[in-house]
């Protein structure tokens, strides 16, 4: 009697922590679930249609809300890839919670242990950093680093000010430099150890190596790493964190560095204070009176888990254009999108197949390789700087400082982008002070409609 009591007590206990909040009740398969209404995952269909024109009225691309595992809300291009931008933080943090747990990186070894240094030469205080402090943004080393912006390099503090582990300020050198030490430790390549280690066993469906890019400038040797994904498959890597590092069963990211580097390390953040605290490369804040970390890209990529609600915000705006949200304006739609919440879900709510707008290109035609071979070559933008076109196996590859994209071909001289789809002419110059140069066609709205080679 004794023995079944403590069974029934277990199992009461396992049917707890299996539906505790921070636990999601599904997970999605190779296509992810959606529920057939908005009310049956206790939600006002009323109000997050309010929430809808409020995403309608602005310079957003996509929104996808996962609850409980199933996709809640998807509006706009959730399938179409963008650039993360500085989300790819998050994913490193990820990756080192991954070896971290299998012991080959050590978070206290320092740059001297390791060995690292860069183009201008680190001074021995510098070289005091430990890895942790890298992580946290709190290395002390104000050095140049790839794909900064101006504002990063503008407010640099002063190489030596501040002593390693002592400051936060968000440098793109701490955040590169993860990367190469992450190489040398591990002997896995950044992209390589993503797909295997995440990518892979969360089943992201638009995921592929080849929409990865490693970006080296002469500034320093080590080199920003670079991915374009879609709404639907961030919002894996989010459900994976909101469950805590766990994918149907499997202990993918241990759930002791998911609790670690979500907590508020750093409060102090300057410029950034409206984003609350820092942990190890996630951003740790509340919205309602809920507990939120959040994965941040600049344009207004984000990546949002709010482990209380058991929910997960994707946030995309198309970055090829330029297009722009405030943080505040995602989090303002974030919150008409929680005040929408009415009541606990249905037991066994109804479910359909997610099956969102796919992105479709026109159909490409065949085009004689000795015309293709006329526009080989480097070329020259205004803002884009080298633009390399290349061979690929049945087109032309166009090689940019954010990545490789496939151009399809649609006539002789006029290709289609994969991802960017801004249309690409190529155009025979007679001045030669022109040739080998590319030019940006604007719109009344000041947007690309197309872009023009001369070669």
């Amino acid at each position: 009697m004794i023995f079944k009591t403590r069974v029934f007590l277990l199992s009461l206990i396992l049917l707890f922590l299996n539906h505790s909040p921070g636990q999601a009740a599904d997970f999605p398969g190779k296509n992810w679930q959606q529920y057939a209404v908005a009310e049956e995952a206790g939600f006002s269909a009323k109000k997050l249609k309010l929430a809808k024109q409020d995403f309608e009225q602005s310079e957003a691309a996509g929104v996808l809300v996962i609850h409980n595992g199933r996709v809640l809300v998807s509006w706009g291009e959730t399938t179409r890839r963008f650039r993360c931008a500085s989300i790819r933080k998050s994913f490193m943090s990820a990756l080192y919670g991954v070896y971290v747990g299998k012991e080959k990186i050590n978070l206290n070894a320092t740059l001297a242990d390791l060995k690292i240094d860069d183009v201008q030469t680190l001074t021995a205080q510098e070289k005091q950093a430990k890895v942790i402090d890298l992580l946290t943004a709190r290395s002390g080393i104000y050095h140049p680093a790839a794909h900064s912006t101006r504002g990063m390099e503008k407010n640099l503090p002063q190489r030596g000010s501040h002593k390693p582990g002592t400051f936060w300020y968000y440098n793109n050198w701490d955040f590169n430099t993860l990367a190469t030490i992450f190489e040398q430790e591990t002997e896995k390549g950044v992209f390589d150890a993503f797909k295997e280690d995440v990518a892979d066993q969360i089943q992201m469906e638009d995921f592929a190596l080849r929409f990865t890019h490693y970006r080296l400038e002469d500034k320093s040797k080590h080199p920003a790493y670079l991915f374009r994904m879609t709404a639907r498959d961030m919002a894996r890597f989010g459900l994976l964190f909101l469950n805590k590092g766990r994918w149907n069963g499997k202990q993918i990211i241990p759930e002791k560095w998911v609790v670690e580097s979500t907590k508020p390390f750093s409060t102090e953040l300057g410029r950034f204070s409206e984003r609350g605290s820092y942990g190890y490369l996630w951003w740790v804040s509340e919205l309602k009176g809920q507990r939120m970390y959040f994965a941040s890209g600049s344009g207004g990529q984000r990546i949002c888990v709010l482990p209380d609600a058991n929910l997960v915000f994707v946030h995309v705006v198309n970055s090829y254009d330029n297009n722009n949200v405030r943080h505040g304006n995602i989090m303002n739609l974030l919150s008409l999108i929680l005040e929408a919440k009415e009541g606990a879900p249905k037991a066994k709510p109804s479910l359909v197949d997610h099956k969102p707008p796919l992105r479709r290109q026109p159909k490409s035609v065949k085009v004689k390789s000795e015309i293709l071979n006329k526009y080989l070559g480097s070329y020259r933008h205004r803002f884009l700087g080298k633009l390399e076109i290349g061979a690929g196996e049945k087109s032309l590859i166009m090689t940019t400082s954010i990545g490789k994209f496939e151009l399809f071909p649609l006539d002789e001289n006029k290709f289609f982008p994969e991802d960017i789809e801004t249309p690409v002419h190529f155009q025979i110059s007679e001045e030669e002070s022109q040739r080998n140069t590319a030019v940006s066609i604007l719109n009344e709205n000041r947007k690309v409609k197309r872009v023009v080679f001369y070669y």
